[in-house]
């Protein structure tokens, strides 16, 4: 019941050792049961046909003590010694790993549940959980390498894609890649650089590129270019919430500048420009401040009618009327005194068919923003990162569902000899 219990192989009998039994610790001592078999040379030896024919036993290794999880209040520990094999042929050793991965004092089931928690936990209290240092969960993290299984998506139509960074640490971004119909996480790149996302998207293989059928980003140029030119003949859609955010931003310095030119860095209400209509509507004293406010100042009026307008281009029910809009708001920017609102126009033109693309369809980025607030969450748990591989990979872990991650084969001796996670296979 015991071996069932720690997911130990048939193969192995455990007896209790009562002479090393402590307060909360039970140890056991592994034994080999003569089903254990000469095992498959790890080797590829040209030549060789039959892994077994030359394989010997060759001893057994030093003991070691494994920690093999809990039972209740008590901490199970294992004392094992490996058995040993040698390639007659070639006189090469090895071991035969069955309980414990090479180089870690935990079981392999062990292993697993610990990987499994940090989907939930940070590494300290990992850590703290299973009884290991805090190096030995950064290492393991560190080991993982997950990878997109690219083929549970082959049975989907279309595939969309949602583009957006966030703050890693700072000023430092990274770049979150969603699947938007079925809202998976895809990926996290190490960067907001153009280079990365190309690297990431050219990687995508040949038949998923071809159902993918937008793709919609911020404003950012550089995201821009990227999916154009790694992936032909997808439509790029700017996210209508980047759009008018922009717009605010840009009504915001504004009212930074008419404080501290003509107000006498006295404070204007920002909170009144950006009121909802319908919450504006019914509060009058809001009503009369803000008109109040734009005849001061005449200078925010402007903007705030630019805005006004953006938002009113973006209530359009087909592509035509939202175009027509939008070259109204253009036509009224042009017409503007100011050499800032020019700039601003000129952007609208170079971003006219991404903006007008969300009338297609109405793909926008919400399911990333959603993502996002998840980040933080898992940032806030983990009290922040340093390192933005280690951070990539711990947020994926968190993130991406397990039936959409192929983690790597751990290996257990040299380099060929490998055993892949179970629970996620």
């Amino acid at each position: 019941i015991i071996s069932q219990i720690l997911c130990i192989y048939k193969c192995f009998k455990l007896k209790e050792r009562k002479d090393l039994r402590k307060d909360g610790e039970i140890y056991f001592e592994v034994r080999y049961s003569k089903k254990v078999g000469i095992p498959e040379c790890p080797y590829k030896c040209k030549g060789c046909k039959d892994k077994r024919e030359y394989i010997v036993r060759n001893g057994r290794a030093k003991e070691r003590i494994i920690k093999a999880g809990k039972v209740g209040t008590q901490r199970i520990y294992l004392i094992h010694r490996p058995q040993r094999y040698m390639c007659k042929k070639t006189g090469k050793s090895f071991r035969n790993e069955k309980i414990s991965y090479r180089w870690q004092r935990i079981t392999r089931a062990e292993t697993e549940n610990l990987v499994k928690s940090l989907r939930k936990m940070s590494i300290s209290a990992t850590a703290k959980e299973f009884g290991v240092s805090v190096r030995t969960v950064s290492n393991l993290l560190d080991s993982i390498e997950i990878k997109v299984d690219w083929t549970k998506f082959q049975d989907m139509k279309d595939i969309k894609l949602g583009i957006d960074e966030h703050s890693f640490r700072g000023f430092k971004m990274v770049t979150t890649i969603v699947e938007l119909n079925t809202s998976n996480t895809i990926a996290i790149l190490k960067s907001d650089k153009k280079e990365e996302l190309k690297g990431f998207l050219n990687k995508i293989p040949y038949k998923i590129k071809q159902k993918i059928t937008e793709a919609a980003i911020d404003m950012r140029t550089s995201f821009k270019n990227a999916v154009k030119e790694e992936l032909l003949g997808v439509k790029v859609v700017a996210d209508h919430f980047h759009v008018v955010k922009d717009a605010q931003k840009k009504l915001r310095e504004s009212i930074k500048i008419e404080e501290e030119v003509t107000n006498n860095n006295k404070k204007i209400p920002v909170k009144l420009f950006f009121l909802n209509g319908k919450k504006l509507l019914k509060e009058k004293k809001k009503v009369k401040k803000l008109y109040k406010t734009l005849k001061e100042h005449p200078y925010l009026k402007e903007y705030y009618r630019y805005l006004l307008m953006l938002k009113w281009m973006y209530k359009a029910e087909t592509y035509e009327e939202g175009k027509r809009r939008l070259h109204i708001l253009i036509g009224k920017m042009e017409e503007s005194e100011d050499p800032q609102v020019w700039r601003w126009a000129k952007t609208y033109i170079r971003w006219e068919k991404e903006i007008l693309q969300y009338f297609v369809n109405r793909t926008t980025t919400a399911k990333v923003e959603g993502r996002h607030t998840h980040i933080k969450l898992i940032k806030r748990i983990s009290f922040g990162f340093k390192e933005v591989l280690r951070y990539t990979k711990k947020v994926l872990l968190g993130v991406m569902p397990e039936r959409f991650i192929k983690l790597p084969n751990f290996i257990t001796e040299g380099t060929t000899y490998c055993k892949q996670l179970s629970f996620l296979s």
